[in-house]
């Protein structure tokens, strides 16, 4: 299967749904969390090559709108987030890179089964 392949309906993520479920309270710090946490991981996304666009959310100006489809990622990046989403990007750890090390072994491993 094709990257232009890829079912182009289906958002992954939307830092709106992260900042809208929070109590006006938390809301800034849901999504300056969203944003660290996601900027790391884009940034993994795109070193990997697992990104249709290669510069796909290296200059994202609006976060609060920002959405992850299924059609932003090549195949292989699809089947990693299938294998990883749930772990959801570093929560606590904000633009810690030490979230990505579940990420990494998954990819190696789908790598060496390809």
């Amino acid at each position: 299967m094709s990257a232009e392949k890829i079912e182009t309906g289906y958002v992954i993520t939307a830092c709106r749904w992260v900042v809208d479920c929070e109590s006006e309270k938390f809301k800034q710090r849901a999504f300056d969390h969203y944003r660290d946490c996601y900027t790391v991981l884009l940034g993994f996304f795109r070193d990997e090559g697992l990104t249709v666009e290669p510069e796909f959310g290296a200059n994202v100006d609006d976060w609060y709108s920002f959405e992850l489809h299924t059609s932003d990622l090549t195949e292989e990046g699809l089947e990693l987030v299938k294998l990883c989403h749930s772990w959801s990007p570093s929560y606590g750890n904000g633009a810690s890179t030490r979230h990505l090390a579940q990420w990494r072994k998954k990819l190696r491993v789908l790598r060496q089964s390809s």
